[in-house]
């Protein structure tokens, strides 16, 4: 979600729970090759955390004037929960890296990764080796279908836990959604 903060516009996640905002994540690396130019829309993020002035209309649905802006994880009752964004994973410095060193149970990362040639293979490699490497559970949310120009999603979203891949969604397909689940011990 395109967040602007202090005048730049960053690409986001945001976190939310009982109508509240949480966090709001920023990507810290940006797509910039092969079909990517996210660096014409946003900046990578390279600050602590931040409070981050909320839109009045968002205010006043929250109740809510400020939330936490920047690289954060969640510190829930039962679990620590952090988030990776697309490209992030594919980096030599990849946060997950950290967020292990942090405690962080459960890893998120919603991306937009295009369909090419034994791509697949590597996605399950770096999310395999993720998991394994920090423990815990790392859950991916690829975007499925097309682009409306000449690139397809090919989904395939996955859980893996401890290096282990329990579950993956299918491959090129045309429903408008998939559930990919598993019992996490």
């Amino acid at each position: 979600m395109p967040v602007w903060h202090r005048d730049v516009c960053y690409n986001c996640r945001v976190f939310c729970l009982d109508g509240k905002i949480l966090l709001i994540r920023p990507k810290i690396s940006l797509a910039d090759d092969g079909n990517y130019r996210e660096p014409r829309w946003f900046r990578a993020w390279h600050r602590d955390v931040e409070q981050y002035r909320l839109p009045p209309s968002v205010a006043e649905t929250t109740g809510q004037q400020h939330v936490p802006f920047g690289e954060a994880v969640l510190e829930l009752a039962d679990a620590c929960i952090g988030a990776e964004a697309c490209e992030e994973l594919f980096t030599l410095d990849a946060p997950h890296v950290r967020y292990a060193l942090d405690g962080v149970d459960i890893l998120g990362n919603g991306s937009g990764s295009h369909t090419q040639l034994r791509k697949l293979d590597l996605r399950i490699d770096l999310i395999r080796s993720a998991a394994k490497r920090g423990g815990g559970v790392y859950l991916y949310a690829n975007q499925i279908g097309c682009d409306g120009g000449r690139l397809y999603y090919d989904g395939c979203s996955m859980i893996a836990v401890n290096g282990e891949l329990v579950s993956q969604g299918r491959q090129f397909f045309l429903d408008d959604e998939v559930e990919v689940r598993a019992a996490i011990p």
